[in-house]
């Protein structure tokens, strides 16, 4: 059986207000073509997170952790997709991906939840630079990737083109360590060195149809595979 990628179903409200919960189709497609299946999860919480603030957002509660990780127990890796704000129960999906060593692809701001995690210096700021960091090209800039990492050891390259798609960046990778900067100093890639695959990338990799993008996904469905077949028991 191919491995199970969980993709983080996020709270939206869209053009007739109707209150959903949704993933990028493009996430879906990279998924199945590159040979995993993709299923969604959904918080388990009843809340109203598209209208609250997300201080008024209650913590998830000892049975709604137990449900999440029913869910997250079918998973062989998890995706975390951009999106405009990051809620408790994501926080609590990354967590869990690194308590169980299971493979995790943050985009945009999945990666800074894995900034942010167990970092009380974390800040997201705004961007002022003369690098459009917000723009719907298909290529915005260049980023430098620094060998002896994951990613240099999946893209196989020091220099890639890359979109962008993100208003905030990291100041502080926190425990993690950097993996690519763009030319202005924003940081473009983080990764945890000490697990299966655990890498957040700012830029959106989905939507591009490149030879580092499908290295991207290659690489992060194998180590799915590989999670389900030698460490998740």
């Amino acid at each position: 059986m191919k491995p199970v990628i969980g993709i983080v179903e996020w709270p939206y409200k869209d053009e007739d207000s109707d209150l959903i919960y949704e993933v990028p189709n493009k996430i879906v497609e990279k998924i199945s073509k590159h040979g995993g299946i993709p299923i969604g999860i959904f918080p388990t919480q009843i809340e109203d997170y598209q209208n609250k603030r997300i201080p008024e957002i209650k913590e998830l509660e000892q049975i709604e952790k137990a449900d999440l990780n029913e869910s997250l127990n079918m998973c062989d890796a998890i995706i975390k997709p951009g999106a405009l704000r990051i809620y408790g129960y994501e926080r609590y999906i990354y967590g869990y991906t690194l308590e169980h060593n299971m493979p995790y692809l943050g985009i945009c701001a999945g990666m800074q939840i894995m900034a942010g995690h167990n970092n009380s210096n974390y800040n997201n700021v705004k961007i002022e630079s003369d690098i459009n960091h917000h723009s719907k090209e298909e290529h915005v800039h260049r980023i430098k990737i620094f060998k002896n990492t994951l990613l240099y050891e999946i893209l196989k390259e020091e220099e890639i083109l890359v979109n962008s798609r993100h208003r905030y960046e990291i100041q502080n990778p926190g425990t993690l360590s950097v993996s690519a900067y763009a030319p202005d100093g924003v940081i473009e890639a983080i990764e945890n060195r000490d697990k299966l695959f655990q890498l957040g990338v700012q830029w959106h990799p989905e939507n591009l149809n490149d030879k580092y993008s499908d290295r991207l996904f290659d690489t992060f469905i194998e180590r799915a595979d590989e999670y389900k077949k030698k460490i998740k028991k």
